[in-house]
């Protein structure tokens, strides 16, 4: 990058600024546009050797200014702008297609500020033409220490030390993370990074997590597994008979296949099977594991089941 380099949205600003004014006062410029002499200059130069296609005279942003080189100029005007006449501004199709996308992050305060999102949206809204409801500038931050500490700890690069509650094992455990990541997909956010008990990349539900804390430095992370949907997923074959096709809309097989009688040959994906034996004895009126040996496990666990409620029975009648 060259030494005179400026950011793009720091040119844009400059050129309306002077089209407006005209001849104006470095000094005073530089304070306008909240930037050092130098950093205007910097930009004036750039933008010199900016405009329209062809880049020949009458082409070119032009400049005039007070002396013979611009870094002593003590005035300076810009006399053609190549079409940079005010400052960019978003399109109410772009304002909404932004706001759109950012809104997904509200509610989530371990992933984004919450009081910086909800101004940005306002902005954004403005720009639009939407008109924004008290209701929804009067909704509590939602911000809790543990969000905090999650989101800082993933920017700062710092190791995290919560109480997870695994859905699957129904069981909550101390865990100590390495986080590289958040993420937010179906209304829910998720950590990503790696677990150092298990030594490899796991991930963690946010509302899933208390008492977080930081322990330290981030260890280093190495290359994050790429998750293609199906890596270290078993697969488990079962039946959904016809009258219980409607549950396919509720989960979502693999390898679906129709039988000549309705009834449907579905796989179930799994990566622990504790979860997929309590996913079948949940489900047993409309799923059906295709082994008989996985069948006669989950029969024999129902009738555990129901041999626990026939004891309570038997105990409330002796009383």
């Amino acid at each position: 990058m060259s030494p005179r380099a400026v950011p793009l949205a720091t040119l844009l600003s400059v050129v309306p600024y002077f089209h407006t004014r005209g001849a104006v006062p470095v000094a005073e410029a530089a304070r306008d546009l909240g930037m050092t002499e130098k950093q205007l200059r910097d930009a004036l130069w750039q933008l010199w050797s900016c405009g329209l296609p062809g880049y020949g005279p009458g082409d070119l942003i032009d400049l005039a200014f007070s002396s013979e080189d611009l870094d002593d100029a003590e005035l300076v005007e810009v006399t053609f702008t190549a079409g940079i006449d005010r400052p960019v501004r978003l399109t109410a199709a772009e304002a909404v297609t932004l706001e759109t996308g950012l809104a997904i992050f509200l509610d989530h305060p371990e992933v984004v500020d919450q009081t910086a999102l909800r101004d940005l949206l306002q902005t954004l809204r403005t720009a639009a033409g939407v008109e924004v409801r008290a209701e929804e500038d009067s909704r509590p931050d939602t911000t809790t220490p543990d969000a905090d500490v999650v989101r800082t700890a993933v920017h700062d690069g710092l190791a995290l030390r919560f109480v997870y509650h695994s859905a699957s094992s129904d069981t909550s455990t101390t865990r100590v993370v390495d986080p590289a990541r958040l993420s937010v997909a179906d209304g829910h956010s998720y950590v990503h990074g790696v677990d150092r008990g298990a030594g490899q990349w796991r991930t963690f539900r946010t509302d899933r997590m208390s008492g977080v804390e930081e322990v330290g430095p981030r260890r280093a992370l190495g290359p994050e597994p790429q998750d293609d949907g199906e890596g270290g997923v078993l697969l488990e074959r079962a039946v959904v008979p016809a009258a219980a096709a409607w549950f396919l809309d509720e989960f979502g097989f693999h390898d679906v296949v129709r039988r000549p009688d309705g009834d449907l040959d579905v796989s179930i994906a799994y990566h622990d099977r504790a979860w997929l034996l309590r996913f079948l004895l949940g489900h047993a009126d409309v799923v059906t594991p295709s082994d008989p040996r996985m069948a006669a496990e989950i029969a024999a666990r129902a009738s555990a089941g129901l041999s626990l409620y026939s004891a309570g029975d038997d105990s409330i009648s002796a009383t």
